[in-house]
């Protein structure tokens, strides 16, 4: 299993207790549900217009945390029709989830 394999599991296995993620300033994320690993498969949808990304997981308003092709976590916003970086790496965003 690699680091983002591993990272993943461990953040699937915390849900119960640690499903907040913090984006800048004082606004926070309820995750809804995190996908396994070697769960991700490429994302194919009218509204997605960048490069090669794979869902990892939604908040519980519907937006998605996409894994880039580039290795990136970012954040797509269905209303706002724009995704902006939360992480340079699954691990960090694992990290990154609290209580």
């Amino acid at each position: 299993m690699n680091k983002d394999e591993e990272a993943m599991e461990r953040a699937f296995a915390d849900m119960w207790w640690k499903r907040i993620y913090p984006l800048s300033g004082d606004r926070k994320l309820t995750i809804a549900f995190l996908i396994r690993a070697h769960d991700w498969r490429p994302l194919d949808a009218p509204w997605w217009r960048g490069k090669q990304v794979s869902i990892i997981g939604s908040d519980i308003h519907g937006n998605f945390f996409l894994r880039h092709c580039d290795g990136s976590i970012r954040y797509w916003d269905h209303q706002k029709q724009a995704d902006e970086i939360v992480a340079s790496s699954v691990v960090e965003f694992c990290r990154r989830i609290e209580q």
